[in-house]
């Protein structure tokens, strides 16, 4: 068995890279230069933008992620648990972002960056989860029940995840109405923001269809290497064979 060369990146996914950083760069603009200021809150709202969008797609990130860890445990396919950690990863990633999003907004707003009222705790312990996975996965060395047990963690987030997006409305929180409420409240933004919120939060899926994508290339390269190194192992001359 031969060592697995280092493919370089395809040209499709530098393209995809690109058109997503500028993506983002664009929204950046729309949001700080187009968007008018919120009635009561002024420019404090451009925050927005940038948390919700985050907000969103780390909830997207969890499904995809849940949802190959679920299919590794039915299938067993080795590549259905790379796609579950690359999705792990940016679950964990957007969702660190929400955090700091959130908080740099509160501040101004609520004359604190944090409290543990029902809403931001649940978002604390999808994060606290997600590093979870990582960390019981540096405790296992057999890739099979690594897999098996990171996917059920991942579960258990996917299964907070619509106590979380309901949580503004079931319990006492800080956390401002949805402005987009999709249980049956309708639209209370202004349409310019609205348009540019979307856009932001299409900018935002992107940015992370990329970041799955490079993360389950090299995930599998690594893979591969590990497979590599378990050949050479079996193969080297005088080992004992049991």
């Amino acid at each position: 068995m031969t060592n697995p060369a280092a493919s370089p990146r395809p040209t499709w996914l530098n393209a995809l890279a690109a058109v997503a950083i500028l993506a983002v760069a664009v929204g950046a603009f729309l949001g700080l230069r187009v968007s008018p200021p919120d009635v009561n809150q002024g420019d404090l709202i451009r925050v927005m933008y940038a948390h919700v969008s985050v907000a969103w797609v780390s909830f997207l990130a969890v499904g995809v992620a849940a949802v190959a860890g679920i299919a590794y445990l039915w299938r067993g396919n080795r590549r259905l648990d790379v796609v579950s950690v690359a999705g792990a990863e940016t679950a964990l990633l957007y969702g660190v972002l929400t955090i700091v999003g959130g908080m740099t907004y509160s501040k101004p707003t609520l004359n604190t960056f944090w409290t543990w009222d029902a809403k931001l705790t649940l978002t604390a312990l999808m994060v606290a989860l997600l590093a979870g996975v990582f960390i019981v996965r540096g405790l296992i060395d057999e890739p099979q029940r690594r897999g098996r047990v990171s996917a059920v963690i991942l579960i258990v987030v996917l299964a907070s995840l619509p106590l979380n997006y309901l949580a503004a409305e079931w319990f006492r929180t800080l956390h401002p109405a949805k402005a987009i409420d999709l249980t049956g409240g309708g639209v209370t933004i202004d349409g310019t923001m609205l348009s540019i919120l979307l856009y932001n939060v299409a900018a935002a899926a992107l940015t992370y269809v990329w970041l799955l994508v490079e993360r389950v290339r090299i995930g599998m390269r690594e893979v591969h290497r590990e497979t590599f190194a378990r050949s050479r192992v079996r193969e080297r001359p005088g080992t004992v064979r049991v």
